[in-house]
């Protein structure tokens, strides 16, 4: 009885993933992209209907049809669409300009429906957690919507609660996107260069993290420890006893969006002060904690009173490992110092290039593209754009960056950015110069060396310890009577599948030429039955030959 009723809930999702995939495929072709179905072999779950769908309009560029289709499709490619936006070294910059015009545009949930989630993962009722709680939320976005509240201790707070369900529409898309991501490798060519698959699998890693809520909890708490040396920045207050899975409970910030000028200046902000501050964190978390802001914009970075910075929103976080910030911080000396040896070499280092990267040519085309910026000051260069135009040119070369890295460099560009709208003479590269060097130096310092010495030398006393045992058993197992040696090559395989067709030739060679030769021996054979004149047995050997002949030359 189980089993029936498991494999009738798999029939049933089977069925509601094909419905999605009509559903994909329809929204897609009404904004022109049919094609790509077609090209893909899906012409078959096309919509009866798609074809008498009003035609998009072709004056709009491809792009704009692509985020339209986004939009609405909802909430799991409105995020793979804000995604996109953060991987320049991927995405054309039109589609970069579109998808970041992507915004979580979705219906409020009703008030009962959230004080459901909310009780149901309390398990108690609501007036028995909270004094009061807002019936209108603060935003809605695709995944969860925001309410206020206060809580019976007169704290007041912000309540993230999640959408019913949305973690398996978002499961049951990704898996849709994953196959398609397939088709269009392999039907597609011209796709592959962006590595479809590879996009998704990174999708839904970064996905999976922002439905848990208890990650971005976790990841609001050990930034907060991070920051503490900084008194000017402010994470919000995690309270656990009230989180889960689907609901975040926050302590509120009060204060002025950053990118709100006028009342920035209305009330009485000190610009620079708060730039420099923002800055020397921001440094500090990637430079020195690896754990640092994911998604850092204008909507997410609160102006507190006495020129504090509070900062929200940890549902996407990125993380360096001590290696990788040591290579951040070569990249950026390198640029500081125009050596674009280095800067390539250390690119390729962490793309993991091939041995037959041609890194003459590589470095030939970054001189080339960052030339323009040599001379220049630090404050008229955007360091971050610098390094995302390197990093297109590392993609043209096969260097495959990490997504983590593009999450550095947009974050990069984005203060940069955001930080010369509050302050013209902001000058982000300069206010972590020192604290480069600083890492630079350290990577020689002697407790540095003598810690990565003693690294070597357990790994080593490790290799020797095995090594003897790996010896003799290697030596036992050549030495039996069944050792084989099986090399694995692609091009081995090819000369085999070569060989194999080769051999099918030569022996249908030989059975056409035995037939033709004992066709035409039997022609002199008086024989009263004949076919068409000729004796049946000539007619029927020769024709056999002719077959085989033919398989010869047209078909092997």
């Amino acid at each position: 009885m189980k089993n029936w009723i498991r494999s009738g809930i798999k029939i049933g999702q089977a069925v509601k993933n094909v419905q999605r995939l009509r559903v994909i495929l329809g929204v897609f072709a009404k904004h022109g992209f049919s094609d790509v179905a077609v090209r893909m072999k899906l012409e078959r779950y096309l919509p009866s209907r798609w074809a008498v769908l009003p035609e998009a309009d072709h004056q709009l560029s491809v792009p704009v049809r692509m985020r339209m289709a986004f939009e609405e499709l909802g909430p799991t490619f409105v995020k793979l669409g804000q995604l996109l936006s953060t991987r320049p070294d991927l995405v054309p910059e039109n589609f970069i300009e579109e998808f970041t015009k992507l915004q979580d545009t979705v219906q409020e949930l009703p008030f009962e429906v959230v004080k459901g989630v909310v009780e149901g993962q309390l398990k108690r009722p609501l007036s028995e957690a909270f004094k009061s709680f807002s019936e209108k939320p603060l935003a809605a976005a695709s995944i969860g919507q925001v309410h206020e509240a206060v809580l019976l201790t007169d704290e007041k707070v912000v309540v993230k609660v999640q959408r019913p369900d949305i973690d398996r529409i978002i499961r049951n898309d990704i898996a849709l996107l994953g196959f398609l991501a397939g088709l269009l490798e392999n039907y597609v060519p011209e796709t592959r260069i962006l590595r479809p698959q590879v996009i998704v699998d990174e999708f839904f890693r970064t996905l999976n993290f922002e439905v848990d809520f208890i990650v971005e909890a976790n990841n609001m708490v050990k930034i907060a420890e991070n920051m503490a040396s900084f008194t000017g920045i402010v994470v919000p207050k995690v309270y656990k006893s009230l989180s889960t899975q689907k609901i975040l409970v926050q302590e509120r910030l009060e204060g002025v969006r950053v990118n709100d000028l006028k009342a920035l200046d209305a009330a009485g902000i000190d610009r620079k002060a708060v730039v420099a501050l923002g800055a020397k964190a921001f440094f500090k978390s990637i430079m020195i904690d690896g754990l640092f802001h994911g998604d850092l914009h204008g909507g997410n970075l609160f102006v507190l009173p006495g020129n504090k910075l509070g900062i929200i929103d940890f549902g996407i976080v990125g993380r360096l490992s001590e290696r990788s910030r040591d290579q951040l911080a070569t990249m950026v000396m390198a640029l500081l110092t125009e050596d674009y040896e280095n800067l390539c070499y250390t690119y390729a280092e962490l793309g993991s290039a091939d041995a037959s990267i041609d890194l003459e040519g590589f470095q030939r085309e970054v001189r080339n593209a960052l030339s323009p910026y040599m001379g220049l000051s630090l404050d008229q260069v955007n360091v971050g754009r610098v390094l995302i135009e390197a990093t297109k040119i590392a993609t043209k070369y096969q260097v495959k960056v990490p997504g983590d890295w593009m999450l550095v460099f947009k974050a990069i560009l984005t203060v940069e950015g955001m930080g010369r709208t509050l302050d013209p003479e902001f000058d982000l590269i300069a206010m972590g110069q020192e604290l480069i060097q600083d890492l630079v130096a350290k990577r020689y310092a002697p407790e540095r060396v003598i810690r990565d010495l003693s690294w070597i030398t357990r790994d080593t006393m490790e290799l020797l310890r095995i090594l003897p045992r790996q010896l003799r058993w290697m030596l036992k197992k050549f030495n039996s009577n069944d050792f084989a040696l099986e090399i694995k090559s692609p091009q081995i395989e090819s000369l085999r599948e070569t060989m194999d067709r080769n051999g099918k030739r030569v022996s249908h060679g030989i059975v056409a030429a035995g037939l033709l030769i004992a066709g035409s021996i039997s022609l002199n054979f008086h024989d009263e039955r004949t076919l068409f004149g000729y004796p049946w047995v000539s007619v029927v050997l020769l024709t056999c030959g002719a077959y085989y002949t033919f398989r010869v030359y047209f078909r092997t």
